[in-house]
């Protein structure tokens, strides 16, 4: 064997050991400590896996529906877990175990549609593992709640069906029939699929089939409209591809117009875009590929990343000037640098609301530019590309993994103590504000279950990622009820207290909250 191979056999072992390592962090994270930060938002995927158990209904009507409708992420399979186990905690634990599998599992199956080296494949999934140190990323793919892991997964899915279709000038039609019903679904739930996958990924597809044609031999001086005819034109084979990606967009945007899918509601920003893509938009762009949490060491290499990210689209588009191939899985690459790139002038250019959290593919962009860098790398250099990765990856787990795995399960909090006094004292039913409500009901494992009021002075459902199971008159009136109030809430809930008085008691005070009790239950159904 000689030294090259020898090399590589020592990189697969590291990745392979890398990824297992990773995966098991992950997995010991999703399963023993599971309320590390818990809020009301993630709660709300672990209560809404129990609910659709329950109710044995995949969209409970009984439920509120925020930004998407849940039909295929991680609380419809939190819901089967919750069957076996009995267990809401657990259950989306395991759920949010099982859907960093399926992302792994969709970039196994992208490296093996698009003929990636097997060490490329593995860099390509542990840097998508190993990269992010920013917890509002890690919990939409790994931690917690796991919101974008099945379009990730989706992604990858469709993007191996892409980039083999175009090398093989052949597209498998099972595959083809299973990522439709796949686009459907994510259009049921909502825009994002379009967001993230399919738009991009049509406009790619027109760029390439434009690139086709310019790059024929018909093209020549002054013939451009006729190349780029010629390109649309194509061989069977190709008009099979872009059909089949205008048929994804056209699916789910089908399922967006489902009466059960949630929407999106904005309007243009042309007047103050560029301002807003300046200071908000890039800000979030740089957090999301977790410059804000990293170290100086960390910020280098992230800079590493960014500029061969930049290196490979110059170096593509200087192929295109030449009119020279384009490989299968560099217009795989292309698509997810275009998704954050396209979800930026969304953003920037209308009134939707930004987050770091839809720029998430940019780490994926990063581990993409290591796979398709280090080709062009001679083998020392590739020996210290691999050093620098491994120390960032080290240091991530000492600086993300390691405060988790060391945490109490649950953390110590005012709003656990609360939750412990309730359990004592055989409440089983609670009101509180939206941020605490739901969080209650995840700290106790369910054994309290806290609704969401729109307001204190009323008691009056809060319309918004709860259930109507939970307030009378679907709940009994006469029931051992409480209400948890924080310090900023009391003047409004007084008010509450006087129209109540002698029916609801002060019971205790646990730092900023107060615990009051009653026989009767005061919540509002409207």
């Amino acid at each position: 064997m000689n030294l090259h191979k020898k090399i590589n056999k020592a990189a697969e072992l590291l990745l392979a050991i890398g990824i297992f390592t990773f995966l098991i962090l992950i997995i010991c994270t999703n399963l023993f400590h599971f309320n590390y930060i818990m809020n009301a938002d993630l709660a709300s995927d672990a209560i809404l896996g129990k609910l659709i158990w329950t109710s044995r209904q995949i969209i409970p009507d009984t439920w509120y529906i925020a930004a998407e409708t849940r039909i295929i992420g991680t609380p419809n399979f939190g819901a089967l877990f919750y069957g076996l186990t009995g267990n809401m905690v657990l259950a989306e634990g395991l759920a949010c175990s099982l859907m960093t599998i399926f992302i792994l599992s969709s970039i196994f199956y992208f490296g093996k549609k698009a003929e990636l080296k097997k060490t490329e494949t593995m860099l390509l999934a542990f840097l998508g593992l190993a990269l992010s140190a920013n917890m509002a990323i890690l919990e939409l793919l790994y931690l917690f709640a796991s919101y974008y892991a099945i379009h990730t997964s989706i992604l990858f899915f469709t993007l191996g069906i892409y980039v083999e279709g175009i090398r093989e000038r052949k597209l498998k039609w099972a595959d083809a029939f299973f990522s439709l019903a796949f686009a459907l679904c994510l259009g049921i739930q909502g825009v994002r699929g379009i967001l993230v996958i399919y738009g991009p990924l049509f406009g790619m597809e027109a760029i390439r089939v434009i690139y086709r044609g310019i790059s024929r031999k018909a093209a020549t001086r002054g013939h451009i409209l006729k190349s780029v005819l010629s390109g649309i034109k194509g061989e069977k084979a190709d008009w099979n591809i872009s059909v089949w990606v205008a048929a994804l967009l056209l699916f789910s945007f089908a399922g967006t117009c489902f009466p059960f899918s949630t929407g999106q509601e904005l309007s243009r920003n042309i007047r103050n875009g560029l301002k807003k893509l300046v200071t908000v938009v890039l800000p979030n762009m740089r957090r999301a590929m977790s410059f804000d949490q990293v170290n100086v060491f960390g910020k280098a290499c992230l800079v590493i990343f960014i500029l061969l990210i930049l290196y490979l689209l110059a170096d593509i588009l200087y192929r295109m000037w030449k009119k020279k191939e384009i490989e299968a899985s560099e217009w795989g690459f292309l698509v997810i640098c275009a998704s954050p790139v396209v979800t930026a002038l969304i953003v920037a250019f209308t009134t939707f609301g930004d987050s770091e959290r839809y720029y998430f593919l940019l780490i994926f962009a990063m581990a993409f530019a290591a796979v398709f860098g280090g080709r062009r790398l001679k083998q020392r250099w590739k020996v210290i590309g691999g050093i620098l990765i491994a120390i960032f990856a080290v240091v991530n787990i000492y600086t993300v993994y390691l405060p988790i795995l060391r945490s109490q399960e649950p953390p110590a909090s005012e709003l656990y103590a609360v939750g412990q006094y309730l359990e004592e004292n055989n409440y089983h039913t609670a009101y509180a504000t939206f941020e605490n409500a739901n969080t209650l009901t995840v700290l106790t494992n369910g054994k309290v279950q806290a609704a969401a009021v729109a307001s204190v002075e009323k008691m009056d459902i809060c319309k918004w990622i709860s259930s109507t199971d939970w307030y009378v008159p679907n709940m009994p009136f006469e029931d051992k009820t409480a209400y948890i109030i924080t310090e900023a809430e009391a003047e409004s809930f007084a008010s509450f207290l006087e129209k109540h008085r002698g029916e609801v008691q002060f019971a205790v005070s646990i730092g900023k909250y107060s615990v009051y009790t009653s026989d009767y239950n005061f919540s509002v159904l409207e």
